[in-house]
C-alpha cells in the first residue's frame, strides 16, 4: 500500500507515501500511516470520514494539515489533514505479502514493497560510500564507454550491438559497421587513462553474455574498477581491495545503516576483521590444501565454486587472497613471473559468494603482449608511449551486497535484474 502524500503548509510541507496493512477508522477519523520514500520513518496522518471517505488501501492522496502532538501512545506526533483528495486507487495493493519469487516476475512493483524499498535506500548509500572512498584517495572517477570493439578478457560472452539504419530497413545493405560489443570491463580503458592521471576508477554497468539462470549470474550488472600507476607488485592492489571491503562492512555498524538494516532484516553471514589484514596464500599452495582435505581441483579450468569456498572455509570463514594464479588460466593483459609459469594476481574469495575481487599487475611490455595475440592497437599503443607499471582490480557490485548483506540470490541485489533470457520492462 502506497499512498503519495502532499504536505503544503510552510512548516509541514512534505511529499510521501503511506504505508500499513489497512486504513484504520475509529470514530470520526481515518488513520493512516506515512513514508516519504527517502528514510524508514513513518508519519501517522489523521484525517475525518467526511474529508477520507474514498481513502482505502492503496490509495494516492494529496493532504494539507499540521503536525500536532499525538494523543495516541505508539507515537509522539501525528499530521492532522484538513484538506484531502484521492488523486489514485490501486486495485491490488497486496505487495508486502507477495514472495522474492513473484517479485522478480514484477520488477516495476518491487519498490512498493518495504523491505524491498529499504534495500535500495541502502544499495544507494553504499554507492554514494564507495565513491567518497575512492575519491577520499585522491582517485578520479572515469565514465568509461558502454560500446567497444574489443572484449576485454577474450572471453567471448559479449553482447553485439546490432545497428538497424534506415537503407537496411529498406533492402538496401548501407554502410556496414564494424563489430560492437557491450563492455565486459573498463579495464582496458582505465589502464589508457593511467597513464597520466595516476589514480583512477569507475563504478558503472557491465554486460556478460552467460546462459545461465542461477542465482548467481547476470547478464547486466556493476563493476567497481580501479587503476593505479607506479606499482609492480600485487600486494598494494590487495592491500587497497582489503581496505576498501574493510571500510565497507564498518558502514554497516554506523547508526545511519541500521534502520534500513533493521527492516530488510538481513545482515553478513560471517563477519569481516575490520583491524586486521586478510589472509594471503599463493595458488599453488591453495592447491594442495584443497586436495589434502580431499577436494579435487581441475588443473585447466582452475578453482570452482566450490573449492573457493572449501578455501574460503578452511581460513575460518574469513576473506583470502588467492595470488599468482597459472598463466594458463588467466588473461593476456596480467603481468607474469619471471620464470612465465604464474601471473602477478590475486582474487579475493568471501563466504558464501566466493570470488568478491580479481586483479593484478599488467604487462608492461607490447611485444609480449602481441606475443599472446594481443591485436587491440591502441592498448599496445599505450605501452609504447611512456606507460608506467600499472596495476588494477574490478569488483562485482552485486557481489558485494550479497556478502555485505546475506543476500542469498543476486537478481534481489538491484531494482530491475537482467538474466538469461529475463529482461521484464
Amino acid at each position: 500500500m502506497r499512498h503519495i502524500l502532499d504536505f503544503r503548509l510552510v512548516d509541514s510541507h512534505k511529499k510521501g507515501w503511506t504505508v500499513g496493512k489497512s486504513v484504520q477508522k475509529s470514530g470520526k477519523n481515518v488513520f493512516v500511516k506515512v513514508d516519504d520514500g527517502r528514510s524508514n520513518g513513518l508519519v501517522q496522518l489523521v484525517a475525518s470520514k467526511e474529508i477520507a471517505n474514498k481513502v482505502k488501501v492503496g490509495s494516492a492522496i494529496q493532504a494539507v494539515g499540521s503536525l500536532e502532538k499525538s494523543l495516541g501512545s505508539q507515537q509522539e506526533t501525528e499530521f492532522v489533514a484538513n484538506e484531502l483528495r484521492v488523486v489514485g486507487q490501486d486495485e491490488n495493493a497486496r505487495y508486502d505479502d507477495l514472495s522474492a519469487d513473484n517479485l522478480r516476475k514484477k520488477t516495476h512493483l518491487r519498490a512498493r514493497n518495504a523491505q524491498f524499498a529499504a534495500f535500495l535506500r541502502l544499495r544507494s548509500a553504499i554507492f554514494r560510500e564507495t565513491h567518497e572512498f575512492f575519491m577520499s584517495r585522491d582517485f578520479i572517477h572515469i565514465d568509461t564507454p558502454k560500446l567497444t570493439r574489443n572484449d576485454c578478457e577474450g572471453g567471448g560472452e559479449v553482447f553485439d550491438v546490432v545497428t538497424t539504419s534506415s537503407e537496411a530497413l529498406n533492402g538496401s545493405e548501407g554502410v556496414k559497421e564494424d563489430p560492437m560489443y557491450l563492455s565486459v570491463s573498463s579495464q582496458l580503458h582505465l589502464e589508457a587513462l593511467v597513464s597520466r592521471l595516476q589514480r583512477v576508477y569507475t563504478l558503472g554497468p557491465a554486460f556478460r553474455a552467460e546462459k545461465q539462470q542461477s542465482h548467481a549470474h547476470l547478464s547486466e550488472f556493476h563493476m567497481l574498477e580501479a587503476e593505479v600507476a607506479f606499482v609492480e607488485t600485487i600486494d598494494e592492489m590487495c592491500d587497497l581491495v582489503e581496505s576498501y571491503v574493510q571500510h565497507m562492512f564498518s558502514l554497516l555498524d554506523s547508526p545511519k545503516f541500521q534502520p534500513e538494516l533493521k527492516i530488510i532484516g538481513y545482515g553478513p553471514t560471517s563477519p569481516v576483521p575490520t583491524n586486521s589484514k586478510f589472509s594471503r596464500i599463493i595458488y599453488d599452495d591453495a592447491v594442495k590444501l584443497l586436495t589434502s582435505k580431499g577436494s579435487k581441483v581441475t588443473a585447466k579450468s582452475g578453482l570452482s565454486k566450490k573449492n573457493e569456498l572449501d578455501l574460503v572455509k578452511y581460513h575460518n570463514n574469513l576473506p583470502v587472497f588467492v595470488t599468482h594464479y597459472p598463466t594458463n588460466q588467466k588473461p593476456f593483459y596480467m603481468a607474469r613471473t619471471t620464470d612465465e609459469t604464474s601471473t602477478l594476481s590475486f582474487d579475493l574469495l568471501v563466504p558464501g559468494v566466493g570470488e568478491l575481487a580479481g586483479g593484478s599487475v599488467r604487462e608492461p611490455d607490447a611485444e609480449k603482449l602481441k606475443s599472446r595475440g594481443c591485436g587491440i592497437e591502441w592498448y599496445l599503443e599505450t605501452r609504447r608511449r611512456g606507460q608506467p607499471p600499472t596495476a588494477g582490480f574490478g569488483i562485482g557490485f552485486e557481489r558485494l551486497l550479497q556478502y555485505m548483506l546475506g543476500i542469498q540470490n543476486i537478481k534481489d541485489t538491484l531494482a530491475f535484474p537482467r538474466w538469461y533470457r529475463h529482461c521484464q520492462c
